[in-house]
């Protein structure tokens, strides 16, 4: 048993020295042109007013955190570094919050799981909304309500996808720590959302949900990348992707009115059942597949949750979703020719798509199927 620890605690230390390593060359990039580097300075340098005066494609909370960057001054090179900096120090949060609400096995897991994609992922923001859900998943796991609520809030106001997981705050708990996580997440959520009212009104969500009221099916999504495939049509660089075909901001929104409460329900049976990482998968890939907008970024938003179902010994949801990381890296190496529509590569990201399907079928089984009773067992092991 001493020989099997030590072993995992190895194999986490070389994942977390490769996350380093990973960080620190996306650092020293950090200054060069780049897309998505560019339009977040962009956005913290802008004057005026946001999302009324400029569009902004995210939520408040993420804006703030934009212009508190840009105000410690280095312009666009020292900005640059310093979302590197945050992004690194977020994905400590996700591995400490697995470690602390889980154990090392979830830890190593999550560190080993997304190293196809880290170095997306240390390019984008999408780390913050991770590693706050991870946090307020593990904060209610360990009891710890208040932490959990506020941790919710915080990662709702980076990214909306968070906000399914309030399924979280409907199961029953001991006395009155229900209301506590509630009420701490009621609070913090209200108050970054009469700030973000006060700025852009309804204006802000809409242009949220519709990435800046882009028009089109982003060329990685589930109805785009059958698109691209078929060929029928031309792609189109449109607000910040590659976008193909025609879509209304009604359709977004409607979609995410269906894929939010089966996030929510998903998340509420898994912790209901002992089975979070089940639950944080089944919601989030079906939101991921139900989006007009599925940036390669966003299937990192899956690895926290295979980690989980990793621990919970959900030995073919992880693997699969380990599958989708793979597959997403591969064609994010030589995205140009998926842009190009270079079959093979359009294949690649349908088949992903494909896996994320199966992802959903497999953990929706799993919670569908799960009885109460195997609770006292995974307990029983967190005690031992």
């Amino acid at each position: 048993m001493v020989t099997r620890l030590s072993r995992g605690a190895r194999v986490l230390v070389v994942a977390l020295a490769a996350h380093a390593a990973i960080a620190g060359v996306t650092a020293a990039r950090s200054g060069r042109p780049a897309a998505d580097f560019d339009r977040y300075w962009e956005i913290a340098s802008a004057a005026g007013r946001p999302y009324r005066d400029y569009p902004v494609e995210h939520p408040i909370g993420t804006l703030l955190v934009f212009k508190s960057l840009a105000a410690i001054g280095g312009g666009r090179g020292g900005f640059g570094l310093a979302v590197v900096l945050v992004n690194f120090l977020a994905d400590l949060a996700i591995v400490a919050g697995l470690l602390i609400g889980w154990d090392a096995t979830a830890a190593t897991a999550f560190a080993v799981i997304v190293l196809p994609i880290l170095e997306l992922l240390f390019n984008r923001i999408d780390l913050w909304s991770m590693a706050a859900a991870t946090v307020a998943m593990a904060a209610w796991r360990r009891d710890r309500d208040l932490l959990s609520g506020a941790a919710l809030a915080m990662g709702v106001g980076l990214k909306l996808w968070p906000l399914g997981f309030v399924g979280l705050l409907l199961v029953p708990r001991r006395g009155r720590r229900r209301f506590a996580a509630a009420g701490a997440f009621g609070a913090a959520a209200l108050s970054l959302g009469m700030v973000w009212w006060c700025l852009a009104g309804w204006t802000g969500l809409y242009q949220v949900l519709t990435f800046r009221a882009a028009r089109g099916w982003q060329i990685e999504s589930t109805v785009g990348s059958a698109l691209h495939l078929a060929g029928v049509q031309p792609v189109r660089f449109e607000s910040g992707s590659w976008r193909i075909g025609a879509v209304t901001g009604l359709t977004s929104v409607l979609l995410m009115a269906v894929a939010m409460p089966a996030l929510t329900w998903s998340v509420w049976r898994g912790a209901t059942r002992d089975r979070v990482g089940a639950g944080w998968l089944a919601g989030t890939a079906t939101l991921l597949l139900l989006s007009t907008l599925l940036s390669a970024q966003f299937i990192g938003w899956l690895v926290p949750g295979a980690a989980i179902a990793w621990y919970e010994r959900n030995r073919p949801a992880a693997v699969v979703t380990t599958v989708a990381v793979c597959l997403t890296g591969v064609f994010m190496t030589l995205y140009g020719k998926v842009v190009a529509g270079a079959v093979f590569f359009l294949a690649l990201v349908v088949v992903r798509n494909v896996v994320l399907a199966a992802i959903v079928v497999i953990t929706t089984t799993t919670l569908v199927q799960c009885r109460k009773s195997i609770s006292s067992a995974i307990r029983r092991r967190d005690v031992l």
